[in-house]
């Protein structure tokens, strides 16, 4: 037996499957009916909608099979993923690389095999619409089309199915949003209207303490509104593909610097820290606009869940002609369940420590962001003294 060799690709391809959310999903009628109708077609008793996953191909519709997976070393798809066509097999028993494959000398017996590759709109396969059957045979010129076309079929359903997926998820974040806006915007913003009342009706007959904690409350309170606006505003940009990406040379110091400068009245407020520990001369190829937002939504976490009199830490350092920067705080961490969705779908915003409120959906607009400038983002897990977060983008090279 000669196992298939991986694809060229196959960190690419392996991100396209993952990005389809098909894998280990349940059995849906618009991918049977597609399997059973390519056996019918081609006239075999066994027909597979198969998967190439990291070490397994995963089965996410089968006609006359009971097994739901098999090891990717003895797939007949690893191979057949590797051909631009439909890749057939007339009698495995006369083929070295499948003669002695424990499919072929064992259950089920596989004689023949046709499989045409499943190529994703990015021109990377993910696995294959296959036919089998425990005798020797060849497919007519008109079933080989007939599979082919199928497999663009399912294609088009596993497209069709993320869309609707995704069209469902916004539904429900824009539920989740104006839920918040109608219940977490009415509570600071009648506590401005509230406080400035006093101060303008009362402002000769109060004392100079009482002035600054009123003062202070409502500046409290601004912040919150501040906060509550900002990540909603982004989030709505990021929705409607408002957002433009123009990649320039960005000084990593700077960009850090005006952003704390920007977050002070947060950090103040709170009495936090933050040590910069930025290496001189590090620049990215970022789009400016974008990757402040990132920065500030990423201090705004932290300022929201260190305690008061806190320190935040930001750093950078160059691995493998990308920079890193993280963000770090003091506060409780982010529990391992939570860890999961973070950047991906909207989550329930816990409390601050001084019971700040957000959306849930800041590091979502971050993951979006971040993404469309060829960088990655995500939560060290290896940081045990609270949260640090990591971005990594792409180190300026001069032309």
């Amino acid at each position: 037996m000669i196992s298939a060799s991986s694809h060229p690709n196959e960190s690419a391809r392996l991100r396209e499957l993952e990005r389809l959310e098909i894998l280990d999903s349940a059995d849906e009628a618009s991918f049977d009916e597609l399997t059973q109708l390519a056996s019918i077609i081609c006239g075999t008793h066994i027909s597979l909608i198969s998967l190439i996953d990291h070490d397994r191909q995963w089965f996410k519709s089968r006609v006359g099979l009971g097994a739901h997976e098999t090891h990717r070393d003895i797939a007949f798809c690893s191979h057949a993923i590797l051909q631009e066509h439909v890749f057939e097999v007339s009698d495995t028993l006369m083929d070295e690389r499948f003669a002695d494959n424990p499919l072929v000398t064992g259950d089920p017996n596989i004689r023949f095999y046709a499989g045409a590759p499943l190529v994703t709109s990015s021109g990377l396969p993910i696995g294959t619409l296959c036919v089998i059957d425990p005798a020797p045979k060849n497919l007519t010129a008109d079933q080989t089309f007939a599979l082919k076309t199928l497999a663009n079929q399912v294609i088009s359903q596993l497209e069709m199915r993320l869309h609707n997926r995704h069209l469902a998820r916004m539904q429900k974040q824009q539920e989740h949003i104006f839920a918040t806006i109608s219940h977490d915007l009415r509570s600071p913003f009648n506590g401005i209207l509230g406080l400035s009342r006093i101060l303008s009706q009362k402002a000769d007959s109060v004392t100079p303490e009482r002035i600054q904690a009123l003062s202070s409350s409502i500046l409290e309170s601004g912040i919150k509104v501040y906060q509550l606006l900002d990540e909603l505003l982004q989030w709505s940009r990021s929705r409607l593909q408002a957002v433009s990406v123009s990649p320039e040379k960005i000084s990593v110091e700077q960009a850090v610097l005006e952003t704390v400068e920007f977050m002070q009245e947060g950090l103040k407020f709170k009495q936090l820290t933050i040590l910069q520990k930025i290496e001189p001369d590090l620049f990215i190829k970022a789009d400016k606009s974008l990757i402040k937002t990132v920065i500030r939504n990423l201090i705004a976490n932290a300022i929201k869940y260190s305690p008061e009199m806190g320190q935040i830490t930001i750093s950078s350092k160059m691995v493998s002609n990308r920079i890193q920067i993280a963000i770090s705080d003091q506060g409780s961490g982010v529990s391992e369940a939570k860890a999961k969705t973070l950047f991906h779908t909207p989550t329930d915003s816990e409390l601050g420590t001084i019971d700040e409120k957000g959306f849930g959906i800041g590091l979502s607009i971050c993951h979006d962001f971040i993404s469309k400038q060829q960088g990655d983002i995500w939560l060290n897990n290896e940081y045990k003294n609270g949260a640090q977060f990591v971005i990594s983008i792409p180190n300026y090279l001069e032309p």
